[in-house]
């Protein structure tokens, strides 16, 4: 499964303030953590921070989302309906700095965060490998291959405890589980190179593979969903590891 990306934790990062302790880009606002609208709060500045992250953000180790590239990405799927074994060694995701983040949810007293992510569109580039079989067709085949999601919904949470540092002499917070939900509107499909070349097999397969996109989106959904919260995990763990929780949620 790929490794390494944001979203989420632009809406956490909208909540951290500027400090002695730590200076902050100047499009972070503050919310405070006895903000009766902290939801709110955080989800209007991470909105207004979310193109800024695009580019990525060195001081914050933030890579650069346009594209974000995945290695060895494999979808692995053994279902009734659809078992295929589908890998990149590189894929790239496009479209992800059009992301709009729907909600915001922090239960600080359950020590529990909530971010609801929409994208219009966005797409998988890159040479792929497939063998397996989808419905009743076997399908195999490797070349360049198209992957396109459109109204993309992913509800990303995670849970967290106090950890004290001694670099800091304060409490950082440390991420404990975490998952991802998502919902997908349609999924579109364009593999060349399928059955060796042979085109009308092909072409036929592309055809099928888009009539029947909903059961191949089901099999490769969780993937893709999966490979997006770790990368989600990662960055907001990297932020959380150098700001202290007074820093990030601080007191009025």
């Amino acid at each position: 499964m790929a490794r390494g990306l944001l979203f989420g934790a632009v809406a956490l990062m909208a909540v951290l303030c500027v400090t002695e302790a730590l200076k902050l880009p100047p499009y972070i606002k503050a919310c405070r953590r006895n903000d009766p609208q902290l939801d709110e709060c955080g989800l209007k500045n991470g909105r207004e921070a979310v193109s800024r992250f695009v580019n990525g953000d060195r001081k914050y180790k933030i890579p650069n989302l346009s594209p974000l590239t995945l290695y060895n990405f494999a979808v692995n799927s053994g279902s009734r309906t659809v078992g295929i074994n589908l890998n990149f060694k590189e894929a790239q995701i496009h479209g992800l700095g059009g992301v709009d983040i729907k909600a915001t949810r922090f239960d600080l007293k359950k020590k529990r965060i909530e971010f609801d992510l929409v994208w219009d569109v966005f797409y998988v580039l890159g040479d792929y490998e497939i063998n397996g079989r989808v419905l009743v067709l076997p399908i195999q085949g490797r070349g360049p291959a198209n992957i396109t999601v459109t109204d993309l919904v992913v509800t990303f949470g995670f849970d967290y405890e106090l950890v004290p540092k001694k670099k800091t002499g304060k409490d950082h917070i440390s991420l404990t589980t975490s998952n991802v939900k998502f919902e997908i509107g349609h999924a579109y499909f364009d593999l060349k190179n399928l059955f060796n070349g042979d085109r009308l097999l092909g072409d036929n397969m592309n055809v099928f593979l888009n009539e029947n996109w909903k059961e191949v989106a089901n099999e490769l959904g969780p993937s893709l969903a999966d490979a997006i919260g770790e990368v989600i995990r990662q960055i907001i763990q990297q932020i959380v590891d150098v700001v202290p929780y007074d820093n990030i949620f601080p007191v009025d």
